[in-house]
């Protein structure tokens, strides 16, 4: 794979606009960069997923400097039960499509943006009670498999976790410490595969300061309009790239 000037640019703007709706929604940055990268043909889904995984390491990382309190570890050892093995499968079908089946590849990830951004949208009305070990595990098994083939397998965990009584700051805190463990196995295994390249690394290099000066400056120039209106914007943006690898 080569990668000319005008691609590195296109990759690190698209790194950029993820950073920057991920800052403002709290979501989408992985499904609208490997999205992106995807449609306009800029580099191969198995490598912009490894550099998506990386800078969510660099970032989670950072964010539970300050929350690692408040994670539940209860939910994340139900959600890591699930999602662990699965991650791992996830990881293999990457590997086995990108070689064999590289337009079932696209019109899948195309198919997973459409359902993470309906389940990321939905309105978060929480549940009266908890659920049930096995309820938290299957949303693990959902989230690894998308993460171990994209990175972006954070919208099942998300969903169910948004719908528990618990407070706000323990749900985020508790999928960031999710987010941390799955991005960290899923490195090291496609490292062990050679998929970690010098050319991965060199983009990521390059993208880690962009990522942490967009996330700083993001709210200084968040968009007008309520929060719900820039979830819809979003949600449509999510909706248009996954058709677009669907249909292209």
């Amino acid at each position: 794979m080569e990668l000319d000037f005008i691609d590195i640019a296109a990759l690190l703007l698209l790194i950029t606009v993820g950073a920057y709706v991920q800052t403002i929604t709290g979501f989408a940055m992985g499904l609208l960069i490997v999205g992106g990268v995807t449609i306009l043909n800029l580099a191969p889904i198995t490598f912009t997923a490894a550099v998506v995984g990386i800078l969510s390491v660099a970032n989670t990382s950072l964010i539970l400097r300050y929350s690692l309190r408040q994670v539940n570890r209860k939910f994340l050892l139900y959600l890591c039960i699930g999602m662990l093995p699965s991650l791992y499968i996830g990881v293999y079908m990457l590997s086995f499509m990108s070689e064999s089946q590289t337009l079932l590849l696209r019109k899948t990830l195309g198919i997973v943006i459409i359902i993470a951004g309906i389940l990321l949208t939905l309105k978060p009305d929480p549940w009266p009670k908890q659920s049930s070990k096995l309820a938290i595990a299957i949303a693990g098994v959902a989230g690894g498999l998308f993460g171990g083939m994209f990175s972006t397998g954070g919208a099942p965990p998300a969903f169910l976790m948004y719908r528990q009584p618990l407070n706000l700051l323990v749900i985020r805190a508790t999928l960031v410490a999710m987010f941390f463990i799955t991005t960290v196995t899923r490195t090291v295994l496609i490292t062990i595969d050679g998929q970690i390249t010098a050319k991965v690394l060199t983009v990521c290099a390059a993208a880690i300061p962009l990522v942490l000066l967009t996330t700083h400056y993001a709210p200084k120039f968040s968009p007008a309009g309520s929060d719900a209106t820039i979830r819809k914007g979003v949600f449509m943006l999510l909706i248009v790239t996954g058709i677009l690898l669907i249909i292209t």
